[in-house]
C-alpha cells in the first residue's frame, strides 16, 4: 500500500508538470488526459480505501474466531510473548492469551495472567525444564509434544498433554488434561499384564489358533499337556496335530444338519464355535511322546472390530483323574460293593443281551435266583460282619461253579443271580441248579464257629415261560418262593402250574393292594377266657378280607403276601387302631408282623391308636411270633420296654413252634405266652405234646408269666389246661371268632356255658387235682388281680 501510494502521488505531480509547465494554450488532448489522470487517482484512492476496510474487517473476523474456538474448546490454550534481553535472548515469556480452560488449570484469573510473565508467576516451569522446552521450540521453529505432572495443592496428581507451535516471536500452548487418559492406559496396562499373566500361569492348557487352525500361541500349561515346546509347532503346524485323527470326523452330538458336507478335521473341531457358541466336548491328545491324554477343549472364536473370526482359542484340561473316577463310579453303581458282582441294572442288561443272542440263534436263557436259607438270622445273631463273610464266601462258591459266559450278581441282602446263555435243554437247566444247590450247601467257618449253608434256587428259563427280563426275574423269584415253601435247601424250575399261581399271587396282590381303600378288610375277635373265673376278660383281634368276587380269603394266604410285598405296615396300622376304637372297656390282642415290629415309628402308631381312641394302655396287649424276638438284640430289648412304658403289654404268639428257647425270656419283658394250638389239641393224646404243654406252663409261672392256651376245642382239653393251671384259653369250644356286633352275644354265651354247666366248679377241682393251688373264693380271686363273677351283660362295641 506504500508503494501504491508514492505512484499515486508521482502521478499527480507530473499531471501538475505538465499542466503547469505548457506554456501558452493547451490542446483538448492535454485536457482531456489530465481529467482522466484526476480521474483515475480518485478512484485508485478508492479502491485502496475500500481494500483496507475488508482487510480489517476480515482480521476482526478471524480474531473473532478464533476467541470463539479458543473458549469453547476442552483444552487449555495459552499464547505467549517471547521477553527477551538487552542482548535478545529469550529470558521468559509472557502471556498474551489464556481461554477458559487455561484459567481453570492454572486455578488462576485471566487479568492476573495477561502481561505477566510465565517464570515469575509459576517458577516451577523454569526449573522443571518447561521454558527452556518453549524456547527451543521459538528458535528451532520445531513443535513440542510433551507429557508431564504436576502436584496441585491438595496434594492430587495431574497428568497434562501439550503441544506447542512457534507463533511470530512466540508459541502458541494447547494443553489437555490427560489423567484420565493415563489412568485408563495405566488400567489397560494393569489388564493386559494380568491377561498375559493369567494366560502363561494358568493351570489349563490355552492356545490360539488363526482362523485355517495354525497355532499363534500356547501357554506353559499347554506345553505341559502336550508335552510339545512352543518354539516346535507354533506359527508351524495347525492345532489338529494334538488330536487323535481318529475323532476328528462327524460325531453324532453334531448340531450341523447332515444333509451339509461332511466336516472333519479343523472344521470339526470349530463347528459349533464358527456359529458363535462355545464348542465343550471331549477328545483325545495325542502327546508328543506318543501316548494319549482324555481332554475336556473349549472352543470359542475371536472376532475382531468388524465381527469376523479372526482366530480361535482352545481351552483344554486333563479329565483323566475325572474318568477313572466316572469309571470308578459307574462300576460302583453297577456292581455290588461288597462281593463286586454285577448289580441289578448290569445284571439287566445281561439278561436282555441273552435273550437278544438267543433270540437270533434259537437257544435258551436260564435265570437262577439263589437265596441263602435263614440267612437273616444268621446276620442277627452272629452279626454284620459275620454275615458279609458269609455272603462272600457264598459268592466265591458260586463262581467256581459257573462257565465264562455266565454272570453271576447279587441283587443285595443274601439274593443273587445267575444268567446262563446258550441253555439248548431243560435237562441242562436242571443240573445246573442242582450244581448250584450242591456248591452252596456246605459248612462255612465263621470265625471260630461253623455254619450250615443251605441254598433254596428258582429258575425260569427263556423262552418256554417268560419272553423278557422282568418276567424271567419275577417268575425266577416265585420258584425260588417255592422252593423255600418246599422246605428248602433245593431249586424249583418254573413250570406252567407255576405260572397260573404266579398270575393269581400277581392278581390277589392287586386285588389286596385295593382292599384297605375300598374296605373290604374288616376285623373278627375271639374272646379270651379266664380259667380262674370263667369269665371273658379280653379278646383277640383277627383280620379278614371279603374279596367282592373270591369271597372271604383266608388270612393264610393274605397275610404272608401282604407281609413279602410291605402292605402289612398300612394293614397293620389300620387293624391296631380299628382294633383299639372298638374294644373299649375291654383288654384287646393284636398281632404285629415281624415287618410291623421292625418299623421306625412302630411306638408313634401304638402310641396314637391308644390316644385317638380312648383305650387305656393297660387294656391293649401286642402278640409277637416268637421268631422275632428270637435274637436278642439290643433294639428289640429297647422297642419291647418302650412299648411297656406306654402301658401296653406284651405277649409271644405260637409259643414252642419257632427256635426260642426259655433262656431269651429271661432278658424279654414279656407278659404272656400263647402255646400253639398244634401242642393242646395233641396234649390229651400224645404224652409229648402234654409233656411240652405243661413244661411251658409251668417254667412260665416260674419266670412269673402268664400262659394262655389256643385251640381249645373239647372239655378235655379244657380239664389238661386246668390240671397244668393254665391261666387262660381261647378256642371254638367257647366261641368262633365273630364280628365286634356280635361279640356281647357271644360273651354272654360263655357265661352261660360256664355257668349252667358248672365248669367253673370241675376247673377248680382239676386244678386241685393237679396238686398246686386253687382258686376257691372270689376275695383269693380279687387278690390276683383278676375279675369275679360279675360281667356286664352288654358291651357296646
Amino acid at each position: 500500500m506504500i508503494r501504491l501510494s508514492a505512484g499515486v502521488a508521482a502521478l499527480l505531480l507530473l499531471i501538475w508538470r505538465v499542466g503547469v509547465g505548457q506554456k501558452g494554450p493547451r490542446s483538448p488532448f492535454v485536457d482531456a488526459f489530465i481529467w482522466a489522470a484526476v480521474c483515475f487517482t480518485v478512484i485508485l484512492l478508492v479502491w485502496r480505501e475500500r481494500n483496507q476496510t475488508v482487510a480489517h474487517q476480515r482480521a476482526g473476523e478471524e480474531d473473532a474466531r478464533f476467541i470463539a474456538a479458543a473458549e469453547t474448546s476442552s483444552d487449555a490454550f495459552f499464547i505467549f510473548d517471547s521477553v527477551k534481553n538487552e542482548a535478545g535472548d529469550i529470558v521468559d515469556f509472557r502471556f498474551a492469551y489464556v481461554n477458559t480452560h487455561a484459567e481453570e488449570l492454572l486455578r488462576t484469573p485471566r487479568a492476573k495472567l495477561l502481561n505477566q510473565d510465565l517464570c515469575v508467576l509459576f517458577p516451577e516451569n523454569r526449573t522443571g525444564g518447561i521454558f527452556d522446552k518453549y524456547r527451543k521450540v521459538v528458535l528451532s521453529g520445531e513443535p513440542l509434544s510433551d507429557e508431564y505432572s504436576i502436584q496441585r495443592e491438595d496434594g492430587s496428581e495431574v497428568w497434562l498433554r501439550q503441544r506447542a507451535n512457534k507463533l511470530g516471536d512466540g508459541l502458541a500452548v494447547r494443553t489437555s488434561d490427560a489423567t484420565e487418559i493415563k489412568a485408563s492406559e495405566e488400567r489397560y496396562r494393569s489388564l493386559s499384564n494380568f491377561s498375559n499373566s493369567v494366560f502363561e500361569n494358568a493351570p489349563f492348557s490355552i492356545i490360539e489358533t488363526d482362523r485355517k487352525g495354525v497355532m499363534q500361541a500356547m501357554n506353559a500349561a499347554a506345553e505341559r499337556l502336550t508335552g510339545y515346546k512352543r518354539a516346535d509347532i507354533v506359527g508351524k503346524v495347525s492345532i489338529t496335530t494334538l488330536h487323535d485323527p481318529s475323532e476328528l470326523s462327524r460325531r453324532s452330538d453334531d448340531t450341523v444338519p447332515t444333509d451339509e458336507p461332511e466336516l472333519t478335521g479343523f472344521d470339526l473341531l470349530t463347528a459349533k464355535a464358527t456359529q458363535g457358541e462355545v464348542d465343550e466336548r471331549e477328545w483325545t491328545y495325542i502327546r508328543h511322546d506318543g501316548s494319549t491324554l482324555p481332554v475336556h477343549v473349549a472352543v470359542t472364536a475371536v472376532r475382531d472390530g468388524s465381527g469376523n473370526i479372526s482366530g480361535f482359542i482352545a481351552i483344554a484340561s486333563d479329565i483323566t483323574e475325572r474318568k477313572q473316577l466316572m469309571t470308578y463310579l459307574n462300576h460302583m453303581a453297577s456292581h455290588d460293593q461288597l462281593t463286586g458282582l454285577p448289580g441289578r441294572t448290569l445284571l439287566r442288561e445281561r439278561i436282555a443281551e441273552a435273550i437278544e443272542k438267543a433270540m437270533l440263534h434259537g437257544r435258551k436263557v436260564a435265570v437262577f435266583v439263589i437265596d441263602l436259607d435263614h440267612f437273616k438270622r444268621m446276620n442277627d445273631s452272629l452279626g454284620h460282619r459275620a454275615g458279609d463273610e458269609i455272603i462272600v464266601g457264598m459268592a466265591e462258591r458260586m463262581r467256581q461253579s459257573l462257565r465264562r459266559s455266565d454272570t453271576l450278581g447279587r441283587l443285595g441282602g443274601d439274593e443273587f443271580i445267575v444268567v446262563m446263555p446258550h441253555i439248548a435243554t431243560l435237562v441242562d437247566v436242571e443240573r445246573c441248579a442242582k450244581r448250584l444247590v450242591d456248591r452252596v450247601s456246605s459248612t462255612a467257618l465263621v470265625g471260630d464257629m461253623e455254619v450250615n449253608l443251605t441254598a433254596s434256587v428258582g429258575v425260569c428259563v427263556y423262552p418256554d415261560f417268560a419272553e423278557d427280563v422282568d418276567s424271567l426275574l419275577e417268575r425266577a423269584d416265585a420258584a425260588t418262593y417255592a422252593a423255600k415253601g418246599n422246605g428248602r435247601n433245593q431249586f424249583q424250575v418254573f413250570s406252567e402250574a407255576m405260572l397260573k399261581e404266579s398270575q393269581e399271587r400277581l392278581s390277589m396282590d392287586t386285588a389286596l393292594r385295593h382292599a384297605l381303600v375300598r374296605e373290604e378288610l374288616f376285623l373278627h375277635y375271639q374272646p379270651l377266657v379266664s380259667l380262674s373265673t370263667g369269665r371273658v376278660i379280653g379278646m383277640e383281634a383277627l383280620l379278614r378280607w371279603h374279596h367282592p368276587k373270591l369271597g372271604v380269603i383266608s388270612p393264610a394266604t393274605f397275610i404272608p403276601l401282604a407281609e413279602e410285598t410291605g402292605l402289612i405296615i398300612a394293614i397293620g396300622e389300620w387293624a391296631l387302631k380299628r382294633s383299639c376304637q372298638q374294644a373299649m372297656d375291654l383288654s384287646v390282642s393284636v398281632n404285629l408282623s415281624p415287618r410291623q415290629f421292625e418299623q421306625s415309628n412302630l411306638l408313634q402308631v401304638i402310641d396314637e391308636a391308644l390316644e385317638e381312641s380312648g383305650l387305656p394302655p393297660k387294656n391293649l396287649q401286642v402278640e409277637l411270633t416268637e421268631n422275632t424276638l428270637m435274637i436278642n438284640s439290643a433294639s428289640n430289648l429297647e422297642k419291647l420296654q418302650q412299648i411297656r412304658q406306654l402301658g401296653a403289654r406284651v405277649a409271644i404268639d405260637d409259643f414252642g413252634t419257632g427256635f426260642c428257647s426259655f433262656s431269651y425270656l429271661l432278658q424279654y419283658p414279656v407278659d404272656r405266652l400263647k402255646i400253639d394250638q398244634s401242642f393242646v389239641m395233641k396234649a390229651v393224646t400224645e404224652p409229648n405234646a402234654a409233656t411240652v404243654v405243661r413244661t411251658i406252663v409251668a417254667m412260665s409261672h416260674h419266670l412269673g408269666i402268664k400262659v394262655i392256651a389256643e385251640g381249645v376245642e373239647t372239655p378235655d382239653h379244657l380239664r389238661f389246661l386246668a390240671q397244668r393251671k393254665c391261666d387262660e384259653a381261647q378256642g371254638y369250644y367257647f366261641s368262633r371268632p365273630v364280628a365286634a356286633a356280635g361279640f356281647a352275644a357271644a360273651v354272654s354265651a360263655i357265661h352261660r356255658l360256664f355257668d349252667e354247666r358248672k365248669l367253673l366248679d370241675e376247673i377248680r377241682l382239676a386244678s386241685a387235682e393237679g396238686g398246686g393251688p386253687a382258686y376257691e373264693t372270689d376275695q383269693e380271686l380279687e387278690q390276683q388281680g383278676l375279675p369275679v363273677r360279675t360281667y356286664p351283660k352288654q358291651v357296646v362295641m
